[in-house]
């Protein structure tokens, strides 16, 4: 018929960014769609790949997806959004995580991302550079490797934290068991954790609109939290509680049945903790790197919001006993 199409090539190395961080290569993203995960996802999400193949001479992925470009200018990577947009978002989250709800036979699946992979990378790389590199895991020396002004951010972040402070920070990462043992027991589901306009689209359809979500990378177990948490403070509405409010209401109703919302909402903090302990201190350890790829003129308002999100961990930590 009339029309067209673009479709691009993904030619995918062994080892990436991403990789490096969580010290893996599963390759995550090409094996959702190889074993067929992507078609479990509701159709109010739409994940452009057409097709995934191994070649095995080059040790490359060459993944074939759909050009959607266009539904992710639409969107906009850095937008404020309007808050009906927002909640078309969260109404399509929702669907997702209440289809992977407690689905044990999923998310148990041994290539996923699991709650203990940035422990056993991450975690234990802080760990590795505060105690001087003396006995490093083999992936903690591929990151500070890759990334020279690692060590010197970590240092200089946890010296300029007073001794109270800095005894809370670390110990999250130097006893992890205690976040972890907070979090087992909560309901579980399929997440996304990278969820934010970076990877987001819309598309518009006769059915109605579909999210487009691209980045599946470390899609894994968790608390669907962490991926609500993620969108909203990349878009920092006003209305927070409302729109949080919002998405329970439809995980409710795609559930069919009601929640533990005091019990989703401890989660969301425990979350916090655990999101900024990659997340947000990766922000603080770069800013904290004289040598680190950060542009000088903005260098003194990024150190202000660390200060700022440490703080608040700060408060979780204590309010929840893991200090």
């Amino acid at each position: 018929g009339p029309g067209r199409s673009t479709v691009i090539l993904r030619v995918v190395p062994p080892m990436d960014a991403v990789m490096m961080l969580t010290g893996d290569t599963e390759h995550r993203e090409l094996k959702a769609f190889q074993t067929g995960l992507y078609k479990l996802v509701p159709s109010v999400f739409h994940i452009p790949y057409v097709h995934v193949e191994l070649d095995p001479a080059h040790d490359q992925y060459w993944a074939f997806v759909e050009d959607v470009r266009p539904e992710m200018e639409s969107l906009g990577m850095h937008a404020v959004l309007p808050d009906e947009t927002i909640r078309v978002i969260l109404s399509h989250l929702a669907a997702f995580h209440a289809a992977f709800w407690e689905r044990h036979d999923i998310l148990r699946q041994p290539w996923l991302m699991r709650l203990e992979q940035p422990v056993d990378y991450f975690y234990r790389c802080v760990v590795d550079v505060l105690d001087g590199m003396k006995t490093p895991a083999e992936s903690s020396t591929y990151i500070v490797g890759k990334w020279p002004w690692f060590a010197e951010g970590v240092v200089n972040l946890m010296d300029s934290l007073a001794p109270k402070t800095r005894r809370a920070i670390e110990g999250l990462y130097r006893q992890p068991e205690r976040l972890l043992e907070k979090i087992r027991h909560l309901p579980r589901t399929l997440c996304h954790y990278d969820f934010d306009n970076r990877n987001l689209g819309l598309r518009e359809t006769p059915e109605g609109a579909k999210t487009v979500v691209i980045d599946w990378e470390i899609v894994g177990e968790g608390l669907s939290s962490a991926d609500v948490g993620r969108f909203l403070a990349y878009q920092q509405p006003s209305n927070v509680e409302e729109l949080v409010g919002y998405y329970l209401d439809e995980l409710e109703r795609n559930l069919g049945r009601p929640i533990d919302r005091a019990e989703w909402l401890y989660g969301s903090e425990l979350v916090t903790i655990a999101l900024w302990q990659i997340i947000g201190v990766l922000f603080g350890v770069m800013v904290s790197a004289p040598s680190a790829p950060v542009p000088d003129d903005q260098r003194d308002a990024m150190k202000e919001r660390v200060y700022s999100d440490i703080a608040h961990v700060e408060s979780l930590v204590r309010k929840h006993g893991l200090a």
